[in-house]
């Protein structure tokens, strides 16, 4: 039984797109080459989400972070922005921000941060706490 031309043409279609998206960052980056770990950790508590952006890397690094939040709920809607130079100690938890907004809100998170001279996309969840 052989696979038909559509479903085959489906198939390598949905691989380039894979391929692209690995490319081009758009795929989950885990740890950087590096070793570079970033993210956003959430917590809630009291009808309140913490959103804390980390970092933790094998070497001490210095550079700068980019976080914006946008959140919108019932209450209404902000737009908060924080950024800087950051110190970061080898093998060691680094909060670079911190954010609480309602634990109900639709939020979108932009967390960029420079390290080694290279930019990293950090604005996803951290899986595994850091």
């Amino acid at each position: 039984m052989g696979i038909s031309i559509k479903t085959g043409s489906t198939i390598a279609l949905g691989l380039v797109i894979a391929a692209i998206a690995a490319g081009t960052g758009m795929a989950n980056p885990g740890p950087s080459a590096d070793g570079i770990q970033c993210g956003i950790a959430r917590s809630q508590h009291n009808g309140m989400q913490q959103l804390e952006a980390r970092i933790v890397s094998p070497k001490s690094l210095s550079g700068e972070y980019r976080l914006v939040i946008q959140s919108a709920s019932n209450g209404g809607s902000s737009n908060i922005s924080q950024g800087g130079e950051y110190v970061a100690r080898a093998n060691e938890q680094t909060t670079l921000g911190s954010v609480t907004v309602n634990a109900g809100a639709k939020i979108t998170v932009t967390f960029d941060v420079t390290a080694n001279g290279k930019k990293l996309d950090c604005g996803q969840d951290l899986v595994r706490q850091l």
